[in-house]
């Protein structure tokens, strides 16, 4: 299986890397600019059968909400028009979101709360217009690393181990699912 990892130097990213890698036969794409795919990284992408995007900022820590939304949007469906254009048939993409994300139905009206709301709304509506197209979003809460130097703090509020939730998203690039959206609380009962 050849698979696309965005985000590999992030907490999430990183430990999906690092459990792609024990796979018998990993086919591994390095990618530096989400914004832009020249022709070599189009080739490299090609006959790739599914993408695990975890690349992302959060706005609230942005100054400029023009990078957020370039970032987290633009980029986001850049990538997804793309892949679907140039991969295998079936493509599965694995979208991490935010435990907060709020959407808007396409036909309805309001804002958004996070960008991460609105990149939701057009994947899952860009999902419905493409079949081969299988999409999967996951909405962790407070993701806690492999180690934790100090294990008497404890979350308050709702939570998923890193590794649980790479393994379930690495699941669903290889196997795929029947569930589009997993909230954090859905995540930790389908472990």
């Amino acid at each position: 299986m050849k698979l696309i990892l965005t985000g590999s130097s992030g907490l999430v990213g990183h430990e999906i890397l690092s459990q792609y890698l024990e796979h018998p036969s990993p086919q591994v794409v390095l990618m530096e600019d989400f914004s832009s795919y020249p022709k070599t990284t189009l080739e490299a992408i090609k006959g790739a059968d599914a993408c695990i995007w975890t690349l992302g900022v959060n706005p609230k820590k942005m100054f400029d909400d023009g990078m957020a939304r370039r970032v987290n949007i633009e980029n986001t469906m850049t990538a997804v028009r793309l892949f679907n254009d140039s991969c295998q048939k079936p493509f599965r993409f694995v979208y991490c979101s935010g435990y907060l994300a709020e959407r808007v139905r396409p036909s309805g009206s309001g804002s958004f709360k996070t960008t991460d709301g609105q990149v939701e709304t057009e994947f899952l509506t860009f999902d419905d217009e493409n079949p081969a197209f299988e999409s999967y979003i996951l909405q962790p809460a407070l993701i806690k690393p492999r180690s934790n130097p100090n294990e008497s703090v404890i979350a308050i509020g709702p939570s998923i181990k890193v590794h649980e939730l790479a393994s379930k998203m690495l699941n669903l690039a290889l196997e795929g699912g029947t569930k589009k959206r997993s909230k954090n609380s859905e995540i930790n009962q389908e472990l």
